[in-house]
């Protein structure tokens, strides 16, 4: 597996830091995984950083509590990490499958934990049936494309 070493290399920081404030047991979800394997092109800065916990006791108290499309059983709890937004979910009502798909085959990397390739691409396919979102469309075609490289 190749590893985008410029993407390593500026979200290592944010994590060392985001797991001095909530442990280590989080893993990496959301696009930076795309990042992570050279699904999406690392263009030197993410808009922001989705983390998935087990246990909500480790959400700092200062997070904001924000619900995903307006949908109050689905909370996403945001903190900054220096510039960073990172958002922390917890597992949601209906979505317990994904999060124990999420936790079962992760990619380790420098002892931090990324969602694998195949349990991000379900996730936006959910996205894209529930919500329709643009982007997780977006995403979906990167990952097609990327799957279609030669020598995967």
């Amino acid at each position: 597996m190749n590893i985008n070493q410029d993407f390593l290399n500026y979200i290592r920081p944010y994590l060392i830091k985001l797991r001095d404030k909530i442990g280590g047991d989080f893993i990496v979800f959301g696009s930076a995984p795309l990042y992570l394997l050279g699904v999406v092109d690392f263009t030197g800065k993410i808009n922001d950083l989705d983390v998935n916990v087990f246990d909500r006791a480790v959400i700092p108290g200062e997070a904001r509590e924000v619900t995903f499309h307006k949908n109050s059983e689905q909370k996403l709890y945001k903190i900054f990490i220096d510039d960073l937004e990172v958002d922390i979910g917890v597992s949601w009502p209906g979505y317990g499958d994904f999060i124990d798909r999420i936790r079962s085959n992760p990619i380790i990397v420098e002892d931090f934990k990324f969602a694998n390739l195949d349990i991000v691409e379900a996730w936006k396919r959910e996205m894209v049936k529930r919500y329709d979102r643009p982007k997780d469309r977006d995403y979906l075609h990167k990952i097609e494309i990327f799957r279609q490289r030669p020598n995967l």
